[in-house]
């Protein structure tokens, strides 16, 4: 069976590479295609990317977060939910425990906990608890390894050790995804689209890291899915492409696997051939006098096996090749 060409991206670039921050800019994808690409990239980087968290903490002087540490301003569970933000990184990749100790009166910090266990604090400012005159803190925090949320009483069995308060853990690094898809041009084919990807990250992991990462997730997802057996080689150059483009345009629609009933229809709509078609849509073919819902559906699944839709812009160029002069 001949294979009808399709577009993959031929130009991908970080336009902007922190460590916290990248936008990533791919094109050019078939309709339709970017957004497809661009939402799973999303939920895959948002879910799958490990990363380091408070799973558990022991505060000296306090049996649970109802009991009021002495010396602290704040409230205990004020104090558990500023650990919750409290971002770290585990270069070893295995679970760790580290301490915090200060002595008032002052502001307790981030950067108060200890990283001489091998741990990175990633928000060294971030706000604590506010310590009294003659106020004294000093908490033991379970550092755990996982994946994105975990309720407190969800961690593992034995993870969190007697005496501890467990808490809910945010794994992932990854802060923030979003995703645009905007128009593309490749050649004189206008019917393509760009895919814009922003990815913000702890700092725990870069964007460019994270995103590799989640496409190789994928990746080997997909593969399980595909037949054993050497890959085809791949046919889908862009001179090769226009071709079988401006090829499948000039089909007259007694080529389409189309009843006679549906292209005469056409024809008296003055639609004569598959680049009169592809520029119209569905609501446009809705208004063509005897061509019903069903007919639609086929002319569909007719332009589908050439790898063309309803809706498309095709470029001015082109249409002066084929002699059609613009858009019916």
């Amino acid at each position: 069976m001949a294979r009808i060409p399709f577009q993959k991206p031929k130009h991908i670039e970080w336009e902007i590479s922190t460590d916290r921050y990248g936008r990533l800019v791919a094109e050019p994808f078939e309709k339709g295609y970017a957004l497809t690409v661009g939402n799973s990239l999303r939920r895959t980087l948002l879910s799958i990317i490990p990363g380091a968290a408070v799973a558990w903490v022991r505060i000296e002087g306090v049996r649970d977060q109802e009991a009021h540490i002495p010396g602290v301003q704040e409230d205990t569970l004020d104090v558990l939910l500023n650990l919750r933000k409290l971002a770290v990184n585990v270069p070893s990749g295995e679970p760790m425990t580290t301490r915090l100790e200060a002595t008032g009166p002052r502001e307790v910090t981030g950067a108060d906990v200890s990283e001489a266990t091998g741990i990175e604090v990633l928000n060294p400012e971030l706000h604590i608890a506010t310590l009294e005159k003659g106020g004294a803190l000093a908490i033991e925090l379970g550092i755990e390894i996982g994946r994105g949320y975990v309720a407190a009483d969800k961690h593992r069995p034995g993870s969190v050790p007697s005496g501890a308060i467990a808490m809910d853990a945010a794994f992932s690094p990854i802060q923030r995804v979003s995703y645009g898809v905007e128009n593309a041009r490749l050649g004189k084919i206008t019917d393509y689209e760009r895919l814009i990807v922003e990815i913000w990250t702890n700092g725990a992991v870069s964007p460019d890291e994270a995103l590799t990462r989640a496409a190789t997730y994928m990746r080997d997802h997909f593969t399980l899915l595909a037949p054993e057996g050497r890959p085809e080689e791949d046919e889908e150059v862009e001179a090769s492409g226009e071709g079988f483009l401006q090829e499948s345009l000039s089909k007259a629609l007694e080529e389409l696997p189309l009843p006679a009933r549906a292209i005469n229809a056409l024809r008296n709509a003055e639609i004569a051939t598959v680049a009169d078609l592809v520029q119209k849509t569905d609501q446009d073919l809705e208004q063509v006098k005897n061509l019903g819902t069903k007919s639609i559906d086929e002319i569909k699944t007719a332009l589908a096996g050439l790898g063309l839709s309803l809706g498309m812009r095709i470029d001015p160029n082109v249409l002066g090749a084929l002699g059609r002069g613009g858009t019916k």
